[in-house]
């Protein structure tokens, strides 16, 4: 069925906004798009480059496609068959890494096959359904979700998603976003790395510089996380469903909440209602890795200007040098916030602390001074808390309203056997003889 060349025009106006407009990324999508042996590629996006200085809309760079001589010529006819339109290829972006086990996936077809789902399904669960004044029936809704009190400040919404979102999630975290490498100074949610390697560099410094990134989670759009695959190589249809799947816009009516929250409230609720990273989807804490790529490799190479080492977990910042460090710190921080600003976050100014060797350094829980630590206080509380489990059993004990008291207290003390081992086993012990009948 003989066409003109607008389909062709759109598909390739597409692949061509994905990228950086410059002439090289022009011509290599041009390659890649076109059929093989085709001629005049080169010069055709030396002149794309010449007429669009910075990029156009889509709308115009199709009709300029469209009536280019030249492309239908590059194309082998001036009368395409739609059935004729090249395949669409992955094509990273140059310098961006490309991990052999990486899957191809050039289509949402080919996308829905690999996630074991129908192509139906797929634009199911990436369906954008638009802002209701009134709450939907929950049954419609692919999250459960949850706000949790904070000591200061807006309460944190958890997002859940559902059994069937969640495994196409951690479908997608473990066979792909889990085999592209994290910046090493990211500690948070990596293979092999944890709260010990976040704060091993920095014990025993003359200055700990901590700051904190405000709502990290919700500050990541889908437009971001979309970026993110299409670094990858991912055509632009493949790179947004993707990004659907990893998303969500937390609907009006549960905002509600943040209306009375102050200023920071009002800012966390123009960031929920847009499209996000869900803070306890399985993909999320490794995408935000990802996202935070560049922010990361940023403030590695600010400290390494101060003569200082950088690290992050998840929202936490944390620098730490020598006495000439400890001068310029507050210089440091205004940087740090510029670049933050600039990468697309914030930063929660009350939380900035500059600590110096002669008070207690800490950070993510644990004390810096000589070795990380968890500080000793929180250490025998948790003790007095699992010997009275014990004495008078655990209903009496949990005083705060934990949901699973006794999944809450295994993981507190496996996080006390990252730092201390020995005491670790003393307060399991403990925790095998409590009796949760009682």
């Amino acid at each position: 069925m003989p066409t003109t060349t607008e389909p062709f025009a759109r598909c390739l106006a597409r692949e061509l906004l994905a990228r950086p407009w410059t002439r090289p990324a022009i011509a290599a999508v041009l390659h890649a798009m076109c059929p093989p042996g085709a001629r005049g590629l080169d010069r055709l996006a030396a002149v794309l480059f010449a007429r669009h200085r910075a990029a156009p809309r889509l709308a115009a760079l199709c009709t300029d496609l469209a009536g280019r001589r030249r492309l239908r010529r590059a194309a082998g006819t001036d009368q395409l068959e739609l059935a004729e339109r090249p395949r669409a290829v992955m094509l990273p972006l140059p310098g961006v890494p490309q991990p052999a086990t990486l899957p191809a996936l050039g289509t949402p077809t080919e996308l829905a096959a690999w996630l074991g789902i129908d192509l139906d399904r797929l634009l199911a669960w990436t369906r954008t359904f638009r802002a209701d004044p009134e709450p939907r029936s929950s049954r419609l809704l692919h999250y459960h979700r949850r706000w949790i009190a904070r000591r200061s400040g807006p309460p944190r919404l958890i997002e859940a998603p559902k059994p069937g979102l969640k495994q196409i999630q951690q479908r997608l975290l473990h066979g792909l976003i889990d085999h592209v490498p994290a910046h090493p100074a990211a500690h948070g949610f990596v293979r092999g790395r944890g709260i010990t390697t976040f704060a091993a560099p920095h014990r025993g410094r003359a200055c700990v510089l901590r700051l904190d990134l405000r709502d990290f989670f919700a500050s990541i759009t889908r437009r971001r996380v979309r970026a993110v695959f299409s670094a990858l190589g991912y055509p632009v249809d493949v790179a947004q469903q993707l990004a659907a799947i990893a998303t969500v816009a937390t609907p009006a009516p549960l905002l509600h909440v943040l209306l009375h929250a102050g200023t920071a409230g009002a800012a966390l609720h123009e960031r929920l209602r847009q499209l996000h990273l869900p803070q306890g989807a399985p993909s999320s804490p490794a995408l935000a890795n990802l996202v935070a790529f560049r922010l990361d490799a940023r403030l590695d190479g600010l400290a390494r200007r101060f003569g200082a080492c950088y690290t992050r977990y998840a929202d936490d910042l944390l620098f730490s040098g020598d006495v000439e460090f400890a001068r310029g710190s507050a210089r440091c921080a205004e940087w740090v916030a510029k670049i933050v600003a600039q990468e697309g976050f914030t930063l929660a100014a009350a939380k900035t602390r500059r600590m110096r060797q002669g008070t207690r350094q800490h950070a993510a829980g644990l004390v810096l001074n000589v070795h990380a630590a968890m500080s000793r206080g929180e250490r025998d509380q948790l003790e007095a808390q699992l010997h009275n489990c014990v004495l008078h059993g655990p209903s009496t004990q949990n005083r705060a309203g934990v949901g699973d008291l006794r999944a809450h207290l295994r993981g507190r003390i496996a996080h006390v056997r990252h730092c201390h081992a020995p005491h670790a086993q003393r307060l399991l012990a403990m925790f095998e003889r409590i009796d949760w009948s009682r």
